[in-house]
């Protein structure tokens, strides 16, 4: 789902209104407020029926991209995701920022978000079955003069952000190379891949 955007005084302005996004049909209103003089004055306001709360958040104004629905933690209520993009060359192009909206109850939300690397959307997978869809997130290593590809895996519990790794043998690592490749490598063991585990993703910031 795409923003609405509008510039005016050195403001970008992405705005989505969600039509009956809560269970009792109500609809939620999310706005960004991008100053491209000052990142640090950027934020994310949510209106609901019930209130509404700014979250400041130093995001890319300019690559702000994709707006996307579920029910990512399986509680039975929606949330919301935001990818923003540090529009950077190379491989820095992947650089994101994501940004995710728990639904809690009386309609309020925890914000926890982090820095990662992706082209596009990365979607959520539920690899254990319980419901709870697992987060993966994807970051460049280096091992013995080899980049790699390292992935960690974390649920939404209680308020925060958890390691999930030992429970579905994570963490993986897949070589970069100059051509698509998706094999677990083989020149480390899983155990040696453990070592470079995160147990929490990079620059995390949780709102609740």
């Amino acid at each position: 789902m795409e923003f609405e955007i509008k510039e005016k005084e050195n403001v970008l302005e992405y705005s989505k209104n969600v039509t009956s996004f809560f269970n009792d049909k109500t609809a939620l209103e999310v706005t960004i407020n991008g100053d491209l003089e000052n990142s640090k004055k950027t934020y994310i306001k949510v209106k609901t029926k019930l209130n509404s709360k700014k979250y400041f958040e130093e995001i890319p104004v300019h690559g702000t991209d994709g707006f996307y629905i579920a029910d990512f933690n399986g509680d039975g209520k929606k949330d919301f995701k935001i990818v923003c993009f540090y529009m950077g060359c190379g491989l820095a192009s992947m650089n994101v920022r994501v940004i995710y909206f728990f639904q809690k109850e009386n309609k309020e939300f925890t914000k926890i978000s982090f820095d990662d690397m992706m082209d596009g959307n990365r979607i959520e997978r539920d690899l254990n079955g319980d419901g709870n869809f697992e987060i993966i997130t994807m970051t460049l290593q280096d091992h013995l003069n080899h980049n790699y590809w390292l992935f960690n895996v974390y649920n939404f519990v209680n308020g925060n952000l958890v390691c999930l790794n030992e429970k579905v043998n994570y963490p993986i690592m897949v070589q970069y190379l100059f051509r698509d490749n998706y094999k677990i490598s083989e020149k480390l063991s899983r155990k040696e891949m453990k070592k470079y585990q995160l147990k929490k993703p990079e620059a995390l910031l949780i709102d609740k």
